[in-house]
């Protein structure tokens, strides 16, 4: 993973900086984003790997000088298990969203991250727990084939996100829908 530094008057080439080139095998997605609610951009990358033990999603945290200071990683979930499949090897895991269950509490809260599983099957979502970069990874439903590309949004209005679950493999799409915690009333 890597970043170039492009003149905008000439369009020329300035200078390029080596982000991770080790731990990450191949990088799969970048998402620029503020997930712990500090008021500072992360990069929030996966790869998308066969074997469970070196799949993952990190946080790349940016030093005061990108050209010269280290990038520090955060591993936000790791050892994604792939499903088995005859002909094609599955990969995991899939794409990473910032993503905010309740629309209201965007910039207030730290971000959950809904997961698509990719060749795990599976749609998860990543709970903030204890600390800036702590995650409890549950599963929103563990689908019969490929979970590919969601998508989320607000539709009816309420604050609440909709996400679209794919099955590609089985050609359908569920949709979860958010709501405030059920509480129980007793008398």
């Amino acid at each position: 993973m890597s970043f170039y530094r492009v003149s905008t008057k000439t369009g020329a080439l300035v200078a390029s900086r080596t982000i991770d080139d080790t731990e990450i095998l191949d990088a799969y997605s970048v998402t620029y984003a503020d997930i712990n609610n500090d008021g500072v951009k992360e990069l929030i990358v996966n790869n998308h790997e066969k074997k469970d033990k070196t799949d993952g999603i990190w946080a790349y945290h940016f030093p005061t000088d990108w050209m010269k200071g280290d990038f520090t990683r955060t591993t936000l979930a790791s050892n994604f298990k792939n499903k088995f499949s005859l002909l094609i090897p599955n990969m995991a895991p899939g794409f990473p969203y910032p993503f905010y269950p309740n629309t209201s509490h965007q910039g207030k809260e730290r971000a959950h991250i809904l997961v698509a599983g990719d060749g795990d099957h599976t749609a998860h979502l990543m709970t903030p727990t204890d600390s800036d970069f702590n995650y409890d990874l549950d599963t929103i439903k563990e689908m019969k084939g490929t979970v590919g590309a969601l998508t989320f949004d607000d539709l009816d209005g309420n604050k609440w996100q909709e996400v679209w679950v794919p099955d590609y493999d089985n050609s359908l799409i569920e949709v979860f829908v958010f709501s405030e915690k059920e509480t129980l009333f007793f008398q």
